[in-house]
């Protein structure tokens, strides 16, 4: 008997569909705060427009990040590992934490 594959979980089909997640992911809509905790951070250009610039540097950018979990605020340090443009008023943030 074939299961039927409209009830098998996403996460577990994951390499099928190309998918690169360490951990599954749970939805959540709470207030948070992600502080940088690098003062700078030095690269090298890759490319530069009139209206910004892509760089590469050797070093994360180290970031807290204060939220919420199972009720109570925690603070988590981690680092940036992506930002993405979703509209002009919306971008996201990814944020890898630290092994504890």
């Amino acid at each position: 008997m074939n299961p039927d594959p409209a009830s098998e979980n996403d996460y577990t089909n994951s390499t099928a569909t190309g998918e690169r997640r360490k951990e599954p992911r749970i939805d959540s809509v709470s207030a948070m705060r992600l502080s940088v905790e690098s003062c700078c951070l030095e690269g090298v250009t890759e490319n530069v427009s009139g209206i910004g610039v892509l760089f590469f540097a050797g070093g994360d950018l180290r970031v807290s990040v204060e939220l919420e979990e199972n009720g109570a605020r925690v603070t988590r340090k981690g680092r940036l590992v992506r930002v993405q443009r979703m509209s002009p008023e919306n971008t996201g943030f990814a944020v890898e934490f630290d092994t504890e």
